[in-house]
């Protein structure tokens, strides 16, 4: 926003002086006399204020200036607070020259939330009020909008609504039951038990109804009414009343825990009765008062914080020029060029390197738009370059989203050998603004350490923008400078271009000798729509040839009879071609999301060019859309458009993990991206609640930690109450982490005894921690990083009937980000299964990183190391000379029929497993990472290694099968028969793992997507798309589905018959570790 004009007045004087003397009253009491320019902004102002109350008494008492704002008297004798600070003070029609330092209304209030944000985010606020980004001060105002916007929408029905926000409904995603779930209901009807509370006594009645399972909750409510008046002898009409007076008064909660029944899903489709049915157990439900539930409901509500009343400072015009006509970049047909000036703190030993230089390369995404480019090697003790590099790529065809990738590189010679070239530190920035405007003039790009495993130079796929820590090295550059603003070509433009493009395509194809790769098949024959969708069907780490993309583009008016085709088209689109791109733009962009940046500007809706109104994908194929090879913003749009028609909020909430961690490949901190995340998290607390630990726990990551942190201020101005149910919680693991690295410093030889009493000592004071009880059954185990075994009481009045207490191990020192994706596969591919009828009872516990190698991990209540259940059979067992003895422990622990159900159980979750650490590749597969159940259910825990990143002895790996299927499991599963290769039970479990196998081939494209979406988060055995290419091989992707039954079947018979090597490896762990197992 340009400055207003001066007025040419102030008090009353006629005509201003250049300088004005300035009464300015401090809070504090002190007077304080400045001499201002009358053109000066108050911004201006308030910094010289500040600055000279330094030299006056009792400047301690002042806040922060940020804290503060101005306020006068104008000439019609009207007390004002100016909030814009970008307005002159020749514009502010004072009486007199007088201004008053205020808190502005509602600062108190907002200092205290200001605090408790900065507190749940790990930093101050005031620290984002201090960045001089006008990107930063942009998005923090304008993404208010969303979270008013959210507010809105959880208050706007009243308190069902605020109902439906803190306890949203846990369902499954579709009302259809799984075959093999309905088999289990008796003519699909469910049994149900009804709990109510009487009062005053709080005596506990309950009711057994038998219910259709597709009923609604309300439909349960009224049968529950029903039985309950039965022995009051009611007459029809009159039981008709009743029901109808008390059944909208009343709703259902889950006994145990604070999950309501309250939307209208058919019961079967709520998660928890879905699997009251799968493990054949008696729902419990409890009828709870509407007005009950509501009256505790927390207050809700939203304040606006001062910052959002401030009106935007105008950016300075580029070169100088004026800012209100920029002209367009196709306007300009030059070769694109950058100017490298020098470096700063550049650390290295001159003693190893002979001299550095700096490689440059323009990308869009990981696609090079044209060749890399050096600058002349200097010594390492000047490194100043001031040269010139041009790129052979012209300013017309610079896409949208193209970017400048750098890094300062070694080179060392030796004699008789190669060169070695090693990146000392890396930088991307930006060809365009978060305003579309190219970037010009000087910038100083800090850059950032080189990631363990990086193999290239450079790194395309990293974060853009400079690194805040003044102290790592820094490399000054200097963009060509233009006299007006240079923008990317608006809507009109791309369209007018476009339809330019295609008629030149038509009309003048042979006249103008345009490139083949531009003309377009107005038909195709059966033959090329076959190899098009055969193509289309590829996993999506499948390179394409040349003349595959060439095929692909001939026929990009077909390929929208295959929505699910867009990705490899998009893959086929030569991004340094204006002509190609604009009908890119146009075919997909017929609808953008309404919050989208009023600075990208809509392209028009009219359907034209290549795609005319391409369809909506599915959200699972969309999903690769928003990977680092697709930074373009329509395609990220699009993408976003069909997660929103497709995703409910349970997949959401499964994809979570990989929504937030794309956040670091959009260019710009205000997208529709993440707008949609913030807006989701606000209307459902659960997401909201995983959405805040998803950022939180990489919030010490400093490539990601101002995004995040923005984007956690903005979600906790608006969650209402519960931001201090998650100070509880940060400061709870604040207080854990203390005593875990207390504990890590004491001395080895300390006794378990004294380590308790240190541990009761501290968790027992009343200031501690909320909720923690049994202190007696909270240990610290025997691993080197001391994790805690803790124990909470379920305050639940019914928790006799769901869990009495919940367990949990805290972990400080190991990364659990691998658990968390290898759990989060595995309960995609539980799911998968569920669908298809296959039910292999699988066990994804929970598990939550929550800062830097810090997390939680659930507890399976009832389970044991196989390492445990073998050493329980005497010495024999222990060293793995008797077989027997896991089933031995099995038989003993399930009597009767429940010995049938427990072998059952056993087979499935073995089978689901077997499959499952196969295709990831999960190693260390000791007898201490396996465990079961009581009740037979097997289960994997401990994912620190997969795809294939097996331990090493001497350079060999130490795993050398498979997948683990030793001779124990084996006769477990044929019920104690130890020639178990020839039993009917164990082709029974072939055919499981068969089917189960086949099921996730099926599926290979959503798991090579989930693992490609989570490149960028630093994970040491997923850093590039090479270990994901381990997931191709595993599922043989390039063979039919009877040759990769065939690999699989080959596969498990070295499972089975390697099974001895294991054998050999669980022997040498137990010995090692017998003595601390408990």
């Amino acid at each position: 926003m340009a400055p207003r004009p001066s007025s040419g007045e102030l008090w009353g004087l006629h005509l201003m002086p250049p300088r004005i003397l300035v009464d300015c009253c401090l809070p504090n009491g002190i007077l304080v006399s400045l001499e201002c320019l009358r053109e000066a902004p108050l911004t201006s102002i308030k910094q010289q204020l500040f600055s000279e109350a330094r030299k006056y008494p009792l400047y301690h008492l002042l806040q922060e200036e940020s804290c503060y704002i101005f306020v006068g008297v104008t000439q019609e004798a009207e007390r004002e607070e100016f909030y814009d600070e970008t307005r002159r003070l020749c514009d502010l029609r004072l009486f007199h020259p007088i201004l008053k330092v205020i808190e502005p209304l509602g600062n108190r209030e907002e200092k205290i939330l200001n605090r408790e944000i900065g507190f749940a985010i790990g930093m101050p606020i005031c620290e984002f009020e201090l960045v001089k980004d006008p990107e930063v001060q942009d998005f923090r105002r304008n993404i208010l909008s969303v979270c008013r916007e959210a507010v809105e929408e959880r208050e706007g029905g009243g308190a069902h609504t605020q109902a439906l926000y803190v306890y949203p409904p846990n369902v499954e995603s579709s009302p259809d039951l799984p075959q093999h779930i309905y088999s289990k209901l008796d003519k699909g009807r469910l049994i149900v038990t009804i709990w109510v509370i009487v009062s005053p006594s709080n005596s506990k009645q309950k009711y057994t109804l038998k219910i259709a399972h597709d009923s609604l909750p309300e439909q349960l409510i009224a049968e529950a009414i029903r039985k309950k008046t039965r022995s009051m002898h009611l007459s029809a009409q009159q039981l008709r009343l009743c029901v109808q007076e008390y059944q909208g008064q009343y709703i259902l909660k889950v006994c145990g825990c604070d999950e309501y029944f309250l939307e209208k899903y058919p019961l079967s489709q709520y998660k928890y009765i879905r699997s009251c049915i799968t493990l054949a157990r008696l729902p419990h439900l409890m009828l709870v008062s509407k007005d009950s539930l509501y009256s505790q409901l927390p207050a809700s509500g939203f304040m606006a914080p001062s910052y959002s009343r401030r009106t935007p400072q105008p950016s300075p015009c580029p070169g100088g020029g004026d800012p209100g006509s920029p002209r367009s970049l196709w306007a300009f047909n030059t070769h694109l060029r950058v100017r490298l000036l020098c470096a700063t703190y550049v650390n290295v030993n001159i003693r190893d390197i002979d001299k550095i230089y700096v490689r440059t390369g323009i990308y869009h995404g990981g696609e090079p738009l044209c060749d890399n480019v050096n600058t002349q090697r200097v010594p390492c003790s000047n490194p100043r370059w001031n040269e010139w590099l041009s790129y052979d790529i012209y300013l017309t065809d610079v896409p949208r989203s193209a970017r400048l990738c750098l890094s300062i590189c070694s080179v060392k010679g030796r004699k008789g050998a190669k060169e070695e070239h090693c990146p000392l530190a890396w930088g991307n920035i930006n060809l365009f603004d978060y305003k579309d405007t190219l970037v010009s003039g000087k910038v100083a790009l800090g850059l950032w350490p080189v990631p363990h495993g990086l193999e290239d130079l450079l790194n395309p796929i990293g974060v853009s923008g400079s690194n805040p820590n003044k102290e790592t090295p820094c490399v000054e550059l200097e963009f060509p400078w233009f006299n007006q603003t240079v923008v990317f070509p608006d809507e009109q433009q791309i369209e007018e271009h476009a339809n330019w493009s295609i008629s030149r395509e038509l009309g003048y194809s042979y006249c103008l000798g345009l490139s083949s790769r531009l003309a377009c098949d107005s038909t195709i024959s059966q033959a090329d729509a076959e190899q098009l969708r055969v193509l289309c069907s590829r996993d999506p780490l499948y390179e394409l040839s040349e003349q595959e993309k060439d095929f692909l583009w001939r026929h990009r008016h077909y390929c929208v009879n295959i929505p699910e085709s867009l990705p490899k088209l998009l893959l086929s689109v030569k991004w340094n071609s204006r002509d190609e791109v604009s009908q890119v733009r146009i075919s997909i962009s017929t609808q953008l999301y309404p919050s989208i940046r009023s600075s990208l500007i809509r392209v028009c809706a009219q359907i034209y060019c290549l795609l005319k109104d391409w369809p909506l994908m599915q959200p699972e194929s969309a999903l690769e859309l928003l990977d680092c090879n697709f930074p373009d913003p329509m395609v990220r749009e699009f993408a976003l458009r069909c997660l929103i028609q497709g995703l409910t909020d349970d997949k959401l909430s499964q994809y979570l993990l990989q929504l937030v961690q794309v956040l670091k490949y959009e260019m710009y901190l205000d997208n529709p991206l993440a707008r949609f995340l913030i807006k989701k998290a606000l209307t459902n607390q659960r997401i909201g609640h995983f959405f805040f630990w998803h950022l939180k726990s990489e919030m010490h990551n400093k490539t990601v930690s101002r995004r995040f942190g923005l984007l956690l201020e903005a979600f906790c101005r608006a969650c209402g109450m519960y931001l201090k149910h998650l100070n509880r919680q940060v400061e709870a693991m604040d207080k854990l982490v203390n005593l875990t690295d207390t504990l890590k410093q004491e001395k080895k030889d300390e006794t378990q005894k004294t380590q308790m009493k240190f541990l009761v000592e501290h968790m027992s004071r009343p200031d501690y921690m909320e909720a923690l009880q049994g202190l007696e059954e909270c240990r610290i185990m025997s691993s080197a990083k001391r994790p805690l075994w803790l124990n909470w009481e379920n305050p639940d009045i019914m928790s006799e009937l769901l869990f009495t207490n919940n367990e949990i191990i805290f972990k400080n020192g190991d990364d659990l980000r691998q658990d968390m994706l290898t759990l989060q596969i595995i309960k995609i591919m539980e799911n998968i299964w569920q669908n298809q009828g296959l039910d292999l009872r699988m066990l994804p516990y929970g598990c939550l990183s929550i800062g830097d190698c810090v997390g939680l991990i659930e507890v399976v209540k009832n389970s044991h190391t196989i390492m445990q259940i073998q050493c329980k059979g005497g010495l024999k067992g222990a060293l793995q000379f008797n077989s027997n003895t896991l089933h031995h422990w099995i038989k003993e622990k399930n009597k009767g029929e429940a010995y049938d159900r427990a072998i059952d159980l056993f087979t499935r979750s073995c089978a689901g497993y077997c499959v499952a650490t196969f295709i990831l590749g999960i190693g260390d597969r000791h007898n201490s990472n396996i465990m079961v159940k009581e009740n037979g259910q097997l289960f994997h825990i401990d994912f620190g290694h997969f795809l294939d990143h097996k331990k090493k002895k001497f350079g060999y790996k130490r795993e050398r099968v498979p997948f683990v299927l030793t001779q124990d499991f084996l006769i477990v599963i044929s019920k104690g028969v130890q020639e178990c290769s020839k039993t009917k039970e164990f082709e029974r479990f072939q055919e499981m793992c068969y089917k189960a196998y086949l099921a996730i081939r099926q599926h290979a494209s959503l798991f090579i997507n989930l693992f490609s979406l989570l490149l960028g988060c630093g994970m040491p055995e997923l850093q590039s798309f090479d270990d994901i290419a381990y997931l191709r091989k595993t599922l043989a992707l390039e063979k039919n589905q009877q040759d990769a039954l065939e690999y699989f079947t080959k596969q498990m018979n070295d499972a089975h018959h390697g099974g001895w090597t294991t054998k050999m490896d669980w022997i040498f762990h137990t010995i090692r570790h017998m003595p601390n197992e408990h």
